[in-house]
């Protein structure tokens, strides 16, 4: 027997009740309709609906999870450098390793030392015990091999410097990172440079350098009348170094707050300058933007251009003086890359592009040719650059050019891209609030409203329809990029794209 209840229930207590009580077998419930009253039952839509949101509800979380556990990780990989750089401390201030800091030649910093225990037990072995003899010229003189020298004791002589010189075989130095704050890297050059000048005691090829790989040069920035006279002391031997590169085969040259750009000039032309990968250098004060910055014709591995002015004064970068560089040289420069896509980074802060308007506008038309750029940042001394030099279509595909740059933006005449969100400009969550992945005309709308109404005389609504579902499609990939992007600085990205051995 089959039968159904068309009944209008109160509570839940009632319902279950009826489907609780005793019915005879022969009865089959086969319809039941239900009706609570204030209770709304939700339709399909509806639900599909609530399905969406806590979806992305869920999605939001794994992100946040991914996030935080990523900062976890960089957080546990501080805590480990600062815990082996306080042991490292502990034990180089202890008598064991005083002892093992004296075993070494005593114009060696001990850190240094400990250092190299720590990479290569062996290494330090064969620097111990292993004198090589030098060159056929000067046989009876023995020599060591040093592979990587990164540090000097404090108060070195000029005297100490020359048995220095005379002690290493410098044709197995890869590695040189010299701190101009001593006065004991200054005598090291001098000596060094007298070494090469004076054939009777040494052959040339005894003290050449030709196997150094990297150097690093690093000034202290402070403004003082201290520092002041350090410079004018470690400026000519920094001439005389420039000289002394002419034979090493430089593939990362790193300079850090020199008050000139003449050593950077002299070692990018240097004939060996073919070799060099990443070239990184920042510069500060007045004397540093005195000339245009000197570029070579020829740096065909080039994969890395990062180079920064800062003034001394204490405000914007966008207010202070800045240093020049001629638009022709650089696009020359560029233009000799043998592989454009290996250049990665292309940034010069706090520079100005200078040249005529056809030579400026050659440059940004011979961007495009350099699809592999994560990093791109750029100011050029014409007015109005954009619609000055270019057309807007042209300006479009120099976008489309850079499909790794998610972070794209347009000065009045600066050019800015990258693969992350910089940490002192605006940020994703306040472009795009409502999260998730942005709509492509909202992205394209970010990156190229306010040129387009400034110096085109249009709007950004006109311009995307104009464009073909190919080209709309390209924002749509970037949109893709934006929400995983990371937080970083130039110095940062550089860093992990090319992790530097000094």
């Amino acid at each position: 027997m089959e039968t159904s209840w068309p009944c209008e229930f109160q509570s839940f207590e009632d319902l279950d009740f009826v489907l609780c009580e005793d019915k005879p077998k022969t009865v089959r419930a086969v319809g039941l309709a239900v009706n609570l009253p204030g209770v709304r039952w939700l339709d399909d839509s509806e639900l599909d609906t609530l399905e969406v949101q806590e979806r992305k509800r869920v999605e939001e979380l794994n992100r946040q999870i991914a996030e935080l556990r990523a900062r976890l990780g960089c957080h546990e990989q501080r805590r480990c450098r600062f815990r082996r750089e306080l042991l490292r401390r502990r034990f180089a201030s202890s008598a064991l390793g005083q002892l093992m800091g004296s075993a070494v030649p005593p114009f060696l910093a001990a850190p240094d030392v400990l250092h190299w225990l720590a990479a290569s037990p062996a290494a330090a072995a064969q620097l111990c015990c292993f004198p090589m003899t030098s060159d056929a010229g000067n046989q009876d003189a023995p020599r060591m091999r040093l592979h990587h020298l990164r540090s000097l004791r404090a108060g070195l002589v000029f005297g100490a410097a020359q048995a220095v010189v005379a002690s290493l075989h410098w044709p197995a130095v890869e590695t040189i990172s010299l701190d101009l704050g001593l006065t004991s890297w200054s005598k090291l050059l001098e000596a060094l440079w007298e070494a090469q000048k004076d054939e009777e005691t040494f052959t040339k090829a005894a003290v050449e350098l030709r196997g150094l790989k990297a150097l690093a040069v690093t000034f202290p920035a402070e403004r003082s009348i201290t520092t002041l006279q350090q410079w004018h002391c470690a400026a000519p031997q920094l001439c005389k170094l420039g000289e002394l590169l002419a034979q090493a085969p430089l593939q990362e040259l790193v300079l850090t707050d020199l008050r000139s750009t003449q050593m950077l000039t002299a070692a990018l032309a240097s004939p060996s300058s073919h070799l060099l990968r990443v070239c990184r250098a920042s510069f500060i004060g007045p004397e540093s933007r005195r000339h245009p910055l000197m570029l070579p014709t020829s740096l065909p591995s080039l994969q890395c251009l990062m180079v920064q002015y800062r003034d001394f004064r204490e405000q914007r970068a966008s207010r202070q003086e800045r240093m020049h560089v001629l638009a022709a040289p650089l696009l020359a420069c560029l233009c000799s890359v043998r592989e454009p896509t290996q250049l990665r980074v292309l940034a010069l802060s706090g520079i100005a592009v200078d040249g005529t308007t056809e030579e400026t506008a050659a440059l940004l038309h011979g961007l495009s040719a350099f699809g592999g750029l994560v990093a791109v940042a750029l100011r050029f001394s014409v007015p109005t650059t954009f619609r000055t030099l270019l057309p807007l279509r042209s300006l479009i595909e120099l976008r489309h050019s850079w499909p790794l740059v998610g972070h794209f933006a347009l000065g009045e005449q600066s050019l800015h891209g990258f693969d992350y969100w910089p940490q002192q400009m605006t940020d994703f969550q306040q472009l795009y609030p409502e999260g998730g992945v942005p709509e492509p005309f909202k992205v394209f709308c970010t990156e190229f409203r306010h040129v387009v109404v400034t110096q085109y005389g249009s709007t950004a609504e006109q311009v995307w329809m104009r464009l073909t579902s190919q080209q709309q499609n390209f924002w749509a990939q970037i949109a893709k990029l934006l929400p995983a992007m990371p937080h970083s600085e130039v110095r940062q990205r550089v860093a992990e794209i090319f992790p530097s051995c000094i």
